[in-house]
């Protein structure tokens, strides 16, 4: 029996392209979540936090970053995830009756807050009603509300300031109007690119759009430790998920830029 090599070259071919196709559908989808969404083990010994936003609560590994940082201080951090993308269910709208649930555990110290930059463009109102009621719901527990603006606007590869205006504005205008912490992640990129040659925070390409890398979610990482438990990050952590050799740069930005008077 004679064997087509050209036919056998087609197959193995289609054969090798499936699971990379429906890896990537699987991805973009949510079908499969390939990421870490929770650990509360034992979290009544620890600071627990629930995040709720879009993918960029996720992209970046930021939960993660920010619990090796933390640990390498002696400060132990469990969590729990249900962020999705935004086109996905990611709007505090969305997950507003989920996130008031898990409030309602008792299981958390903190909650951040995070929402999708067009809402601060074309629905601010809704965006500030969301947040004071998720934030009025977290005192009600005993919980201490976080609002988590990021660069999510970039113009060649670097956080466009004209367009982020409107979203760092309205963060700001939230956080003082439900005396939440803020983490001002999108203007602490705008300071890291000025003053850090040749950094790379975003991802080259990404089906799902713009996001974080992991160079990009250690910076952000070290903004939310150093606005929460004042923390100067020194030294990479031995699990780091990110360990380039910008790395304690990207910390000593996120220390400068918190205790500035930007």
């Amino acid at each position: 029996m004679r064997i087509n090599k050209k036919k056998l070259s087609v197959w193995i071919i289609i054969f090798s392209l499936v699971p990379v196709l429906l890896a990537v559908w699987a991805v973009y989808t949510d079908v499969i979540i390939l990421r870490k969404t929770e650990d509360m083990a034992n979290y009544e010994n620890t600071v627990s936090i629930l995040w709720v936003g879009s993918s960029h609560v996720f992209a970046g590994n930021v939960p993660q970053q920010l619990q090796a940082v933390t640990e390498s201080y002696d400060i132990k951090i469990t969590y729990k995830d249900i962020s999705r993308h935004g086109n996905r269910g990611g709007t505090l709208r969305e997950h507003r009756e989920n996130a008031i649930k898990e409030m309602q555990t008792g299981k958390f110290d903190y909650v951040v807050l995070h929402d999708q930059s067009r809402r601060s463009l074309n629905d601010i109102d809704g965006l500030l009603s969301d947040i004071q009621i998720l934030c009025e719901t977290a005192r009600e527990n005993s919980v201490i509300p976080i609002l988590y603006d990021f660069a999510c606007m970039a113009a060649d590869g670097q956080p466009d300031e004209e367009r982020l205006r409107a979203s760092i504005s309205a963060y700001k205008h939230a956080a003082a109007e439900n005396d939440a912490i803020l983490v001002r992640a999108a203007e602490s990129w705008i300071y890291a690119y000025k003053t850090i040659p040749e950094i790379s925070l975003y991802t080259r390409f990404d089906l799902r759009g713009l996001h974080s890398n992991k160079a990009g979610g250690f910076l952000t990482a070290c903004v939310f430790a150093t606005t929460l438990f004042n923390l100067h990050i020194e030294e990479v952590p031995k699990d780091s998920i990110y360990k380039g050799n910008d790395a304690l740069d990207l910390a000593q930005a996120a220390w400068e830029f918190v205790h500035s008077s930007h």
